[in-house]
């Protein structure tokens, strides 16, 4: 597992069960919206033959890379129906937040990708990883660790391989642990507050201990401090396990614990997981001073609560009613981690969403596409503060940024450019979106069921001047 320096968890978690036939039933067929109806011939164009003379949809898997998930649904339309087809149509399934269909489908074609494919038969197990751990099955994680790293692990990087490993041991640690459950008693409708890094914070209380957790969407679990651990009386589950802290990639060992009940405001959850960090870990360099985090609030927890809205004037609201009704930009997962389509000078393309980030930032994947416009742009260094240390890098400054989100215009200034990989970013995400592009707007909001993030009104200058 890694810790990301906008205080993520980046747990990409591989798991996956390989005993189904490829044939689904025509009603499991049309149940995902990712089978295609009836096989038609794929076009040339689409088709490439490998140096053993196999046939692979090249282009597809490109697609997939690339979160060009819209052009990947296109050609599902064409290509025969069969292993491969439901490969894909299992991948965008995973990607899209259609848990059960990508169960199905890919744990469907797995014997097939086990000797005919094994750089897929590698994706398709981290998908299920991803999809057992959203449903809370970490026995089934835990089992096909075994099956991934002991058969497919020369298809993982090196960075991969070692955060399969320290996901590993966390799935093993949550083997018998139960599900998370979420019951409904009231509406979800709290005030929020800014934190010295300028994201926010929901007061609670948990365990009988008031103290402020931090909301965080880039989170891909919740997290406490191992001082607010003993704070919260929490039990550590037997075994340990270890973490990539921060952008220093330094691993550090970690205990998991299990919150019985965590209110927010009419939701209960029950059994939710926490990751307990050493709380240097969590303590954010702000320069001359420092923000010591206690607790974060991660997807699992966002998941449950089906749509999350975040209003300027400080209120959180959570489940149906937190739903918007404007247009909204496309939103796919990346494992645990929403993904949202911008448009950059007509050109769809994905960024991570991060509301634990203040300041957005463009990866090595926006350099290497925008570079020939890089005569306007600045150069820079900059000190990158986070969980785990302080990292140095030269980078671009671009002056104006401008992003089309949904029906709305972002316009951000002095977007700082990455001009190498700091190895915990996607390098096929064009960069991570914080705080800044949202502050224009009365508010935003990520709807987990529709896959939607959909910013408010914007913001008049006679409310910003009141603020």
């Amino acid at each position: 597992m890694r810790f990301h320096k906008s205080c993520y968890l980046l747990l990409t978690l591989v798991v996956g069960l390989s005993m189904a036939a490829w044939a689904l039933s025509s009603d499991a067929r049309e149940e995902n919206p990712y089978v295609a109806r009836n096989s038609v011939k794929m076009p040339s164009s689409f088709r490439s033959v490998q140096k053993n003379g196999s046939v692979t949809e090249d282009g597809a898997d490109l697609q997939l890379k690339e979160f060009r998930l819209d052009e990947l649904q296109a050609a599902l339309r064409i290509m025969p129906l069969g292993p491969e087809h439901d490969y894909f149509a299992g991948m965008l399934a995973n990607r899209t937040n259609h848990i059960s269909q990508s169960i199905q489908l890919l744990n469907s074609v797995l014997p097939a990708l086990r000797t005919s494919r094994s750089d897929r038969a590698a994706i398709a197990l981290q998908a299920l990883a991803d999809d057992y751990n959203k449903k809370f099955q970490y026995g089934d994680a835990a089992r096909v660790y075994d099956d991934l790293l002991g058969h497919f692990s020369n298809q993982l990087k090196p960075e991969q391989l070692q955060g399969t490993k320290d996901d590993m041991g966390v799935m093993r640690i949550l083997r018998e642990a139960p599900a998370q459950t979420i019951t409904w008693n009231g509406d979800v409708r709290l005030k929020t507050e800014r934190n010295p890094m300028n994201s926010m914070n929901l007061v609670l209380t948990v365990n009988g201990v008031r103290g402020p957790w931090l909301l965080d969407t880039g989170a891909n679990i919740s997290v406490v401090s191992n001082s607010f651990a003993e704070r919260l009386g929490l039990r550590f589950l037997p075994g340990i396990a270890e973490a990539q802290a921060g952008i220093t990639g330094v691993e550090n060992p970690l205990h998991v614990a299990l919150l019985s009940t965590l209110e927010i405001g009419g939701a209960t959850l029950h059994n939710v997981v926490v990751m307990v960090l050493e709380d240097a870990n969590l303590n954010i360099s702000l320069g001359k001073s420092a923000y010591q985090i206690h607790g974060i609030i991660g997807y699992p927890v966002f998941q449950a609560l089906g749509a999350i809205r975040f209003a300027q004037d400080g209120e959180f609201e959570a489940g149906d009613k937190a739903r918007a009704t404007g247009t909204g930009a496309r939103m796919y997962m990346d494992h645990l981690s929403p993904i949202i389509e911008c448009k950059v000078e007509g050109s769809s393309l994905p960024f991570n969403f991060d509301t634990g980030a203040s300041e957005t930032e463009l990866f090595v994947r926006y350099y290497q596409r925008f570079r020939s416009e890089s005569g306007t742009w600045k150069r820079g260094k900059t000190k990158t503060a986070g969980a785990g240390g302080v990292v140095k890098q030269k980078i671009y400054v671009q002056p104006q940024l401008n992003l089309d989100i949904g029906d709305k215009i972002v316009i951000l200034k002095r977007v700082a450019i990455q001009t190498s990989r700091t190895g915990s970013e996607n390098e096929f995400l064009y960069g991570n979106l914080g705080q800044d592009i949202v502050v224009n707007f009365e508010s935003f909001t990520l709807d987990f069921s529709a896959m939607k993030f959909t910013l408010g009104a914007p913001r008049s200058p006679t409310k910003d001047l009141k603020q």
